[in-house]
């Protein structure tokens, strides 16, 4: 029989025991296991908000429903108080114009896509997202993809890409992206041979300018946009998000979109975004008239993707599968290399004569016509 002593001593260890038990099971496992145990093969869903998780070769992006909102396409340290409001009052990364290599364990990613989709999962849109597959593994591009609504209407978007560079600028510098491009969940990736940096600003000269964006004939299309991962965007996808609540007296005809047309009209924030050439990165589906005339909005052969951006006809879905047939079969005619392309010889105008001090409305007037040989 046991002394009284040496039963208490056994019922002392009995309850640490217990309650070690209980916090573990309370805690979970710590958040790094947690995403290994939410991954199926090679991807990662984001169910929830929280701290991002990557999929390394699959996304999705912000669903625009029938929306009224999507414009419309052819076929188919401590800061001071004067640096809280100047988008440019920090070092910022340094751009790279040449083709980015895959990243390796050695490495960290520059790039990465991010995009939104929610609901039952819709087979051609799905099939839209996957087509970026081949392109992300190409050249190492993490894929954030969320699949829960955070906030209402299409504001997830601007929330979700709060939480990717916000999580970022927590890293030490070394270990950050660079920049991230929004895509939404209606592109099909046509040419996987097209490098993400061959678009963004030379560096030291463009180092101020933090989103490059384009128009439609209705304004900004935010279907695909370019965004520095920096403090500067940080605060200005806050801005956006802030109108609602702060100016509710602004008519936000496209909602999100409008919010960020809203704050890129602001005095210190208008010099920090590039407008550039709707077709290199966010063009609408091409006809046969378009590719003969030049069409400014449509997409050529080669460019990195389309964008179905209107359904007024309930037809985006067959237009999407078209053209994802196209990408998949990787026709010559379209998935081809970037020297092959207009790309190079347009991108270096754009920034030389920006640089000498022509109008970004006067370069995009010049390029956005010419047709691709």
């Amino acid at each position: 029989m046991l002394s009284p002593h040496r039963l208490a001593k056994y019922l002392l260890v009995a309850f640490f025991a217990i309650l070690a038990i209980g916090i573990w099971e309370r805690s979970g496992l710590p958040q790094g296991l947690a995403h290994f145990t939410a991954t199926t093969g090679n991807s990662t869903e984001v169910q929830v908000p929280g701290t991002p998780t990557a999929e390394p070769h699959a996304g999705t992006s912000l669903s625009e429903g029938d929306e009224d909102d999507a414009t419309d396409g052819p076929f188919e340290g401590s800061v001071s108080a004067d640096s809280e409001n100047d988008p440019n009052s920090e070092a910022l990364p340094s751009s790279n114009l040449q083709p980015s290599a895959p990243s390796t364990e050695a490495s960290f990613p520059r790039f990465a896509k991010i995009t939104a989709t929610f609901g039952e999962r819709d087979p051609p849109y799905e099939d839209a997202i996957s087509s970026h597959n081949l392109h992300n593994e190409l050249h190492g591009y993490p894929h954030f993809i969320l699949r829960e609504q955070m906030l209402r209407g299409l504001w997830s978007k601007h929330a979700y890409i709060l939480t990717i560079i916000g999580n970022e600028l927590a890293k030490p510098a070394h270990e950050r992206l660079a920049w991230l491009m929004w895509h939404d969940r209606d592109t099909v990736l046509m040419n996987p041979q097209i490098p993400l940096d061959i678009f963004v600003p030379p560096s030291p000269a463009f180092d101020h300018i933090h989103l490059l964006v384009t128009n439609d004939r209705n304004g900004l299309n935010n279907g695909v946009f370019f965004c520095r991962v920096s403090a500067a965007s940080f605060k200005f996808f806050a801005s956006a998000l802030s109108i609602r609540e702060y100016e509710p007296e602004i008519q936000l005809k496209y909602t999100e979109q409008s919010g960020m047309e809203e704050v890129i009209k602001r005095e210190n924030w208008n010099s920090a975004v590039a407008y550039v050439p709707q077709r290199w990165f966010n063009g609408f589906p091409p006809t046969e008239k378009s590719l003969k005339s030049g069409k400014a909005s449509a997409a050529r052969p080669g460019s990195l993707l389309i964008h179905f951006a209107s359904n007024r006809d309930g037809r985006r879905p067959e237009r999407m599968a078209h053209w994802g047939e196209i990408a998949k079969n990787r026709s010559a005619e379209w998935d081809k290399p970037v020297e092959q392309t207009g790309y190079l010889q347009e991108i270096a105008e754009y920034w030389e004569r920006l640089e000498n001090g022509d109008s970004q409305e006067s370069i995009i007037e010049d390029i956005e016509d010419r047709v691709w040989d």
